[in-house]
């Protein structure tokens, strides 16, 4: 569990790094291309019209677009000089496809999208909706489905209200992972309802406040990422502490355990910080790639466990 944190830890400065760095974009040539560009191209008033309609649908400008074609001949710089491909505006260079920033991420992030909408559909098929935990369930998928709808868009174009909707969606699936953790441990309990409510009550206030302070106060990359690490640490440490206790008696379990593992180490990709392949594929896409299949995993161990608490339920309801 230790290395698990330590790792988690390294995962949180190497992206702090990336985003704060951008050695392309300060360069004497991207600069000097970047004037001239705007100087010859994005003067006039109808400097937008030449662009197709699909970047204009994505919004692509002018500006950006001189920052798209300068990015290009610098980076064929950085590397005939061997200093190697450097990042731009805090990020690896891309080849755009029609207009979509980061082509492969995007198509990933609609995996994952899809990986929850079909599990989702066997759970309904499989688990009855008296079961406890059913509307759970549901709610975690929605919450999630919506995170990947942001990471889709956040993907095609890369603009501050897309950023932070994904940030925000991204941090929406922690926390609630998090309340769902804390749900579970006092499933059966005495005034189990009661600390449910007050939990996420607790923690709906909370994602409201950090949502509110993001739009409207600061962006602050640093912290945004600091507690999302806090709060994947805190609910890591605390699934894995429930299936060492249970995965004996409920074989089951061991599902949980998998996915629990497998989040941690696919979390890895983002310390892998490398130059996209062929400009399309980097560490992040593969990031997303690797989540993909995991939701099937996480929604046969959901399957098992509300099973298992439906049985649990009218053993209880017999006792009385």
């Amino acid at each position: 569990m230790k290395e698990i944190v330590t790792a988690i830890t390294v995962v949180f400065f190497f992206i702090l790094k990336s985003v704060l760095a951008s050695t392309g974009d300060r360069s004497q040539m991207f600069y000097s291309c970047l004037q001239d560009c705007l100087a010859q191209n994005c003067s006039g008033s109808s400097q937008d019209s030449q662009s197709s309609l699909i970047l204009r649908a994505l919004q692509w400008t002018c500006s950006d677009e001189c920052k798209y074609f300068c990015m290009w001949p610098t980076v064929n710089w950085f590397v005939e000089a061997e200093i190697g491909v450097q990042q731009f505006y805090g990020k690896w260079p891309f080849v755009r496809i029609w207009g979509i920033q980061e082509p492969a991420a995007t198509l990933f992030s609609i995996l994952n999208l899809v990986g929850h909408v079909v599990m989702i559909k066997r759970f309904r098929k499989e688990v009855r909706p008296s079961a406890p935990f059913y509307r759970m369930t549901h709610y975690f998928c929605f919450i999630c489905c919506h995170a990947w709808l942001w990471s889709t868009i956040f993907h095609i174009r890369d603009v501050r209200f897309t950023e932070i909707m994904d940030y925000l969606g991204a941090f929406s699936m922690v926390l609630f992972s998090v309340y769902h953790f804390l749900s579970r441990v006092l499933a059966f309990e005495s005034r189990s309802f009661q600390y449910s409510l007050f939990f996420g009550i607790a923690i709906g206030f909370y994602f409201v406040y950090h949502s509110y302070t993001t739009f409207f106060v600061k962006m602050d990359y640093g912290y945004n990422m600091l507690i999302n690490i806090a709060f994947g640490a805190v609910n890591i440490l605390g699934w894995s502490i429930w299936c060492f206790k249970f995965y004996k008696r409920r074989p089951y379990v061991k599902q949980c355990a998998a996915f629990v593992a497998l989040v941690a180490f696919t979390t890895l990709f983002e310390v892998l910080d490398f130059p996209p392949l062929f400009w399309v594929l980097d560490a992040h896409a593969l990031w997303h790639l690797s989540t993909a299949p995991l939701a099937i995993l996480w929604y046969k161990f959901l399957i098992d466990d509300c099973h298992h608490m439906e049985g649990q339920k009218l053993d209880l309801e017999k006792l009385a």
